[in-house]
């Protein structure tokens, strides 16, 4: 191929890095998602140096519990040959089958050291056996490798420490480069490219330089006219690496420090995600450096040690088996499998050497495979049998008011809590933007924000103004002094001198409110909403969504499709309510790198507020009732829509515009309101029933003054566990699922089959805006779980902020991907499952026809059922099509009240029916 080729290639390898600000939940290995998971993963772990599934004693401890039982291997196996028939092709020297092969090995412990491992021979004549056939022999395992690269040659046979050696380095000059804001003094090379500032900052180290700096500083000046590209292929060529192996030898590079590697390549191609301004970058430059300093240091140890670098460039480094580990194994191979020893007696040493190969491969690869499968196959039975066995409950009375909540799954307890406490009360899961797809522009905050999902181009502004025009001049004056003595303070306080004053006055002025923060944290945020609300007063606001010049607002008919197709999409149809609330969510929390996370991922990460008002405002407008007339919806003069904001770390609930509200709807708002206050004390305690806190699980009232302080505590790591444990998609109506408890583990979207389109239009807007981010959210927390220091972030207490892009451990890392240890430490890594109610055809033809859903479950990166209610029956994709499924009946418990179930059990059990039937 090309060089073109090769970086498109290597492009897409690379992690999908965003910048703190606009950072949302990916599948960290979304590139891979054309393969098969496991062979996917297997490939990612070798780039990522990452553990792809859990360790096996985790699987082992689950066997123990009971979360993995004898019918789950065997299903586990089943589903696992269906998929890779040829796993084991050296069974046919074995008289066992696959699956009895599968099963041994599983529970199987055989020892493929290199060393002298002492046995434990029990079985004389067998052990003699096994020595006759293997005495004076050795093979070399096809897992061996050939290594290009030196690095790992210096370190094991020199004790040379190249990452301690160059990472400083490397890091240094691209935290500098890339740096939005951190700095006192702008970047002058912005527009330069970061080749240029390469050679500037070598330059400036030219004179006291040592070691390897030296050689790096000779080899670049041999390139003074050359291009990148040039530099690399030259480079690449004198190392004498194969134009095959170019792009893995470069990628192992790359994923020395993959975050920073994965942001450099995300600012080139999306320069817009920058914080305030991407300086100019190629990846080219980039790679042209790290191998330029891979080299250096390359030929500066050469030469300190008399080395031939075309020695170490391209050695095979091959894990060897003598004939007393071979002994050892069959030994091992024949009791643990159960095998008669006559099975040696007729094969070769050849053939022998085939069978131990292959054992390897399946004892290193399949083994965990297979427990993992298991492990998912557990939970996967569990919730379809709960789901399928669950009686559906239609509302018996005509609701009041109807609320339309975010399908986010830590919404899924606060609906249920909310239908337990108010049987008047009807809710829907609908995409948390609410179809607004908007750039909006905050009143405190005039730098457009997309407030929609990442995959969605806005194509609208919408602004917030002060709603009296006599009050905006006084309040906005202080706002833009406020802030602009705020950022003079943030700058200066990087000077030398000024900075000096400023840590010495500001630091001692702050020790007050620093020791609020961290021992009355819930009295801390009080005073300073206070101090806030005097010096600055909260202004009333509004909306202006009225199409004006260029992209801003929207006009009438344009709102109407917007409020028309979220009330299809959750089958919300006559008779509609007196009340229908728009409830958005975000999160609240202090010193937290990681705020977008838990925000709203439909919003880009951002509140939900803006959509659930430009929202209602849209609904309750006149224009956009006659015109949603004649599309065929009447919306009665009678329904108001409400706007609201679901606080999921404090289990606040705020509702906005209220001076809009009919006087005939206040009485049934009151009661609305009063009754969702009751539900989110109730959903406080559900939460905290996850949390170490004992106080916070003796009440709800305690629970949410917990909640709430929790999220002021200037020194709490776990403000809230966000999606923790996700693995369920469900897709139908509320009916499927109303009355069972789901333990915060499902994604719930409302969609009704009878209303859609016989093209399944409504259908194909309800999955393709819901199961991609479910699958990248669970994505994100499997792979953050399963090797949390390789495909997550490590520790949050370590995490510092680095050039306002990204977190660093310590002082000086790599920009660090994925998920802190602290938001993943309870979660279980089971893939995600999703659930339709609709009929196969139209779910089939959906999936087929959309890249990205056609490889998610062809590839099993989640499961698929479907319950089509045409025919009454349900359905599980298995290797390549559509099966009935059977379901084990689980033995589910039932309970009056969400309530009752935490007081008893509390998180013990995912899976439960709730009600009074």
């Amino acid at each position: 191929m090309n060089f073109e080729e090769l970086l498109k290639r290597i492009r897409t390898r690379l992690p999908i890095q965003n910048p703190l600000h606009t950072y949302v939940h990916n599948n960290i290995l979304l590139m891979f998602e054309n393969k098969d998971f496991h062979e996917a993963l297997s490939e990612a772990s070798v780039l990522y140096r990452a553990r792809p599934y859990w360790q096996l004693f985790r699987y082992l401890e689950k066997f123990e519990e009971g979360k993995i039982v004898e019918q789950d291997i065997h299903d586990a196996i089943d589903h696992y040959l269906g998929h890779y028939q040829n796993f084991t092709p050296f069974l046919d020297k074995l008289d066992i089958s696959a699956k009895e092969f599968s099963y041994r090995l599983m529970f199987s412990d055989i020892a493929f050291e290199t060393d002298e491992t002492v046995a434990d021979i029990k079985q004389d004549h067998l052990w003699e056996l096994c020595r006759e056939k293997t005495m004076n022999t050795q093979i070399v395992l096809s897992r061996s490798l050939r290594k290009w690269r030196a690095k790992d040659y210096w370190e094991k046979y020199h004790n040379e420490n190249v990452v301690l050696s160059t990472q400083p380095y490397v890091i240094r000059l691209l935290s500098s480069y890339l740096d939005q804001g951190q700095s006192f003094w702008t970047n002058p090379f912005i527009n330069k490219g970061l080749w240029s500032f390469f050679l500037y900052d070598l330059d400036g180290i030219k004179n006291f330089s040592t070691g390897w700096q030296k050689t790096l500083i000779t080899k670049t000046k041999k390139y003074e006219n050359a291009t990148t590209q040039e530099i690399i292929e030259k480079e690449l060529t004198e190392m004498g690496i194969p134009q095959e192996e170019w792009e893995g030898y470069l990628l192992d590079i790359l994923f020395d420090l993959k975050g920073w590697s994965g942001m450099v390549n995300k600012l080139e191609l999306e320069p817009w995600q920058a914080t305030v301004k991407s300086p100019s970058l190629k990846l080219t430059d980039y790679i042209a450096i790290l191998l330029l300093v891979e080299s250096s240091l390359d030929t500066f140890h050469a030469n300190e040690h008399s080395l031939d670098l075309s020695v170490i460039y391209g050695r095979a480094e091959n894990l060897e088996l003598h004939s007393y580990q071979l002994a050892l194994i069959l030994y091992q191979m024949t009791i643990q499998f159960k095998l008669n020893e006559r099975w040696m007696q007729r094969l070769s040493p050849e053939e022998i050497f085939q069978v131990i190969d292959g054992l390897d491969q399946a004892y290193h690869v399949d083994k965990i495979r297979l427990w993992h499968e298991a492990y998912e196959h557990h939970f996967y039975r569990e919730a379809l049998s709960a789901i399928v066995g669950h009686q559906q409950h239609p509302m018996k009375v005509v609701p009041y008011a109807q609320a339309l909540f975010c399908i986010d799954d830590r919404e899924e307890s606060i609906r249920r809590h909310l239908e337990e406490v108010d049987t008047g009360i009807e809710t829907y899961g609908v995409v948390g933007f609410f179809g607004v797809d908007m750039r909006f522009e905050g009143i405190k905050n005039q730098k457009l924000i997309a407030q929609c999902p990442p995959v969605i181009t806005p194509s609208r502004i919408v602004k917030e103004v002060n709603a009296h025009d006599d009050h905006r001049k006084p309040s906005d004056k202080i706002n833009k002094l406020l802030g602009a003595s705020g950022l003079s303070l943030y700058y200066h306080s990087r000077t030398l001198l000024r900075g000096f004053i400023a840590t010495l006055i500001l630091g001692t002025a702050a020790i007050f409110p620093m020791f609020l923060q961290v021992f009355f944290p819930k009295q801390s945020q009080e005073f300073r909403k206070w101090l806030k609300n005097l010096v600055s007063p909260e202004p009333h606001t509004e909306l202006i969504i009225d199409k004006g010049e260029g992209n801003h607002g929207y006009s009438k008919d344009e709102m109407a499709n917007i409020v028309l197709g979220t009330l299809k999409m959750c089958g919300l149809k006559e008779p509609y309510a007196r009340l229908v609330v728009m409830m958005g969510h975000g999160a609240s929390s202090t010193n937290n790198p990681f705020r977008q996370a838990y925000g709203c991922g439909a919003c880009g990460g951002n509140a939900g507020m803006p959509n659930s008002r430009a929202f209602a405002k849209m609904a309750n407008d006149e224009g956009v009732r006659i015109a949603l007339a004649e599309k065929g919806v009447v919306v009665p003069k009678d329904t108001h829509f409400i706007s609201a904001f679901h606080d999921t770390t404090t289990d606040e609930i705020h509702f906005m515009d209220l001076e809009t509200l009919p006087a005939s709807h206040k009485e049934d708002f009151a009661k609305f309101k009063l009754h969702a206050f009751e539900a989110a004390k109730l959903n406080a305690f559900e939460r905290c029933q996850r949390f170490s806190s004992p106080e916070a699980k003796m009440s709800p009232e305690l629970a949410l003054k917990h909640v709430r302080e929790r999220a002021e505590d200037l020194a709490q790591p776990r403000p809230e566990y966000g999606h923790c444990t996700t693995a369920i998609a469900i897709v139908g109506r509320r009916d499927l699922t109303r009355g069972l408890f789901l333990n915060r583990r499902s994604f719930l979207v409302s969609y009704d089959w009878t209303q859609d389109d016989a093209d399944g239009s409504r259908l194909f807007q309800a999955v393709i805006g819901a199961i991609p981010v479910a699958v990248n959210i669970n994505m994100d927390y499997y792979f953050s779980c399963v090797d949390n220091d390789n495909f997550g972030c490590g520790s949050k207490l370590s995490l510092n902020l680095t050039g306002l892009i990204g977190v660093m451990t310590g002082s000086q890392s790599d920009l660090r991907i994925g998920l802190a240890r602290q938001m993943v430490e309870v979660h279980e890594p089971i893939r995600n499952i999703t659930i339709l109610e609709a009929p196969l055809g139209r779910v089939q033809k959906i999936f087929d026809s959309h890249p990205r859903l056609r490889n998610i479950m062809y590839h099993h990166w989640t499961r698929v059922a479907v319950f089509d209610p045409e025919v009454k029956q349900w359905y599980i994709f298995g290797q390549k099509e559509f099966k009935l499924l059977n379901t084990d009946r689980f033995n589910i418990k039932h309970f009056h009240t969400s309530k009752e179930l935490l007081d008893k059990i509390h998180n013990d059990e995912n899976f439960a029916e709730i009600g009074d039937d």
